[in-house]
């Protein structure tokens, strides 16, 4: 359960990320449990329903100076029986040496045996590889499709993490209702 002295109140005008007044939860003495609880109430066929922001770094305030460069957009949550479904999928739909590079990665070798949950993030940095420390260890949108019916750009640059790593490496999440 999300402590309540772990929010506040955070205007609108000065974040250039949300575009209504936000809630801030700090992740700092939060489970992964109620991070993704939080989360899941905020979606619909798991895909986020209000704006949904995360942040790299704490949020000092909110104002015209405010660093945007280490905000990510929540799209929604996602499972492991989901993605080991496209990941079956996918490499029905690969040749040989293909399935076997994509079977290499570290993160897609664990899916075989995960019951997580992750969190479905837009990259700021989009395709590629070239992802910030707190995205290492992601799976990418290009590698497999995240959810059962995404539509073909709505996964551009997405990344899923699951919730214990998403607690760890990022200081909150902001949602705009």
């Amino acid at each position: 359960m999300l402590r309540m002295d772990t929010w506040e109140q955070a205007p609108h005008e000065g974040t250039r990320v949300a575009t209504s007044p936000a809630h801030f939860f700090r992740h700092a003495g939060q489970s992964a449990a109620s991070l993704a609880r939080l989360i899941r109430e905020h979606c619909v066929d798991y895909r986020c329903t209000d704006h949904v922001t995360v942040w790299a770094r704490e949020v000092r305030g909110f104002g015209p100076g405010l660093v945007t460069e280490d905000a990510y957009e929540v799209l929604g949550w996602t499972s492991a029986a989901i993605l080991r479904t496209s990941l079956s999928r996918r490499l029905d739909a690969l040749n040989p040496v293909a399935a076997f590079r994509l079977l290499d990665q570290p993160e897609i070798g664990n899916l075989e045996l995960s019951r997580s949950d992750y969190v479905v993030l837009r990259s700021r940095y989009g395709f590629g590889n070239q992802w910030p420390a707190e995205l290492s260890g992601a799976i990418s949108g290009l590698d497999l499709d995240l959810w059962i019916t995404a539509a073909p750009t709505e996964l551009d640059g997405a990344v899923a993490l699951d919730f214990e790593t998403y607690l760890r490496r990022f200081a909150g999440t902001e949602i705009a209702e």
